[in-house]
């Protein structure tokens, strides 16, 4: 046992400085996010004119609740009218396909946490616009043996850089207690069945006054973050949500 956990670290160790390396040599602060190509103004815009061209952003007719791109002109997606919602809006400003699908599982999978920095500024910009006031921001978090085996918590990083940008202090308000099997294929019944007691409360002291924000780093079919604002739901004046990316809404899986 204890030495596959060396076996681990030394792994964990090689991957980590790889990446540094790698930034060492080619800096990330003028490649493209999406296609790693050299970019002039990476600080204004971090994608490369030809990836700009095939990234789907989330700015046509979406549903005013979670943000699920709709293509007919309603204005509240027929999900969102069957099923309660304990969070009020979700701001999400890519659609979660393509390009911008890649660019997550790199961050999260392959350990390029200099990408959480990009994404939280189209987050930003989107809960900004909206001149709501939030006064905490919390996110829905990994297992803590989750955690350490990615080596961070992807949508922890998230707010933190979106606290960074709005000036809002981010709190741990939630626990997850379990890892649940793989949700790739399941509907959204089904993962809110799956969802029965994987997340709790923190502890972290709440007020009826306070205006909550929910980061993740992807909204499928919206299950989890409404979940979790359930769990303060009635602990909290209101609550919202926000992601890198939204999945398109399918009618045949129910979506999460």
């Amino acid at each position: 046992m204890k030495s596959g956990r060396f076996k681990d670290k030394v792994k964990m160790f090689f991957k980590k400085f790889g990446l540094l390396l790698d930034e060492t040599l080619f800096p990330i602060n003028f490649r493209c996010i999406f296609c790693d190509n050299d970019i002039p103004d990476y600080e204004n815009k971090p994608f490369c004119e030809s990836c700009e061209k095939e990234v789907e952003f989330n700015n046509g007719n979406k549903c005013l609740i979670c943000s699920a791109p709709i293509e007919n002109e309603a204005m509240i997606c027929d999900f969102c009218q069957k099923e309660k919602r304990y969070f009020k809006k979700a701001f999400c400003p890519f659609v979660y396909s393509g390009k911008v699908r890649s660019a997550i599982l790199g961050y999260k999978d392959s350990n390029k946490r200099y990408l959480a920095s990009v994404f939280t500024k189209f987050i930003a910009k989107e809960v900004s616009e909206s001149e709501i006031k939030f006064d905490i921001i919390t996110y829905v978090p990994l297992t803590d043996k989750k955690r350490r085996k990615r080596g961070f918590d992807q949508a922890e990083l998230l707010a933190e850089e979106l606290g960074k940008c709005l000036k809002i202090p981010v709190k741990r308000l939630f626990v997850k207690n379990k890892d649940a099997k793989t949700q790739k294929f399941s509907n959204y019944k089904e993962r809110q069945q799956n969802m029965k007691g994987m997340y709790s409360l923190s502890g972290e002291k709440l007020k009826k006054t306070d205006t909550v924000l929910i980061v993740d780093d992807v909204i499928t079919t919206g299950a989890t973050v409404n979940y979790c604002a359930g769990l303060c739901a009635n602990k909290v004046k209101e609550v919202y949500a926000c992601a890198i990316a939204r999945n398109r809404y399918k009618e045949k899986t129910d979506e999460s």
